[in-house]
């Protein structure tokens, strides 16, 4: 393969990031981090400063339209959260992916917009999924708003890593959460890292044609992919 992607790409697309900025990024480890463990339903104030910060609320009704979307989505969908809460990305088995794709099509079906649904799951499970966006994720990958293409951009980043992870244990991926870490200044996820390839025309095509183009890359045939 005269370009493949392994883990000096994912390392690489890390430190080519750029946005690390106070507005956004400086309240991920307080709101995000931090806070992780707690319960989704204590967490409902923090996840909307979250949202606003990082400009998921644009939409009609805005902070007081979410507080109503996600107070009911959480009455609905609590026990399903709490199962995948701490769970890594890495790690997640099919039916981890199938809750996955229900508590997003229900957070649709509460009312949220697409990148508004799909940053809240990242906030409210920051180490198992990850952030979703037009102008970035879906924009770069040719992706429909939908929770079905969700999931499929979280079995991308799955298969991703154990990609890069072949011959390997999972250890090089905290060694490189801990490597970008200092780089930054503070804690971010793999599946933050995997964000910022995104931001990355090149190393995203990279990645996608390693795992053998666009239609396996996103495939999310819980059946059958491996």
């Amino acid at each position: 393969m005269p370009n493949p992607f392994e883990l000096k790409q994912l390392r690489e697309a890390a430190e080519r990031y750029a946005y690390h900025d106070a507005g956004t990024h400086g309240v991920y480890p307080r709101l995000v981090w931090e806070r992780r463990n707690k319960s989704p339903v204590a967490r409902l104030d923090d996840a909307i400063e979250f949202m606003g910060k990082w400009k998921a609320l644009r939409f009609k009704g805005g902070k007081t339209a979410f507080r109503r979307i996600c107070t009911t989505w959480l009455r609905k969908n609590l026990n399903d959260l709490q199962r995948l809460q701490g769970r890594v990305l890495y790690s997640l088995a099919l039916d981890d992916f199938q809750h996955i794709l229900d508590i997003s099509t229900s957070f649709r079906d509460c009312g949220a917009p697409p990148t508004t649904f799909g940053k809240a799951l990242h906030f409210f499970l920051p180490e198992t999924v990850m952030l979703w966006d037009q102008a970035i994720v879906r924009n770069t990958y040719n992706l429909r708003p939908d929770p079905e293409s969700f999931l499929s951009y979280q079995r991308f980043g799955w298969k991703l890593l154990h990609h890069v992870t072949c011959n390997k244990t999972a250890n090089v991926l905290r060694q490189l959460e801990r490597d970008h870490a200092r780089t930054v200044g503070c804690f971010e996820p793999i599946t933050m890292i995997l964000d910022h390839l995104a931001f990355s025309a090149k190393l995203s095509a990279r990645a996608v044609a390693a795992l053998g183009g666009p239609s396996k890359a996103f495939s999310n045939d819980l059946h059958n992919d491996g």
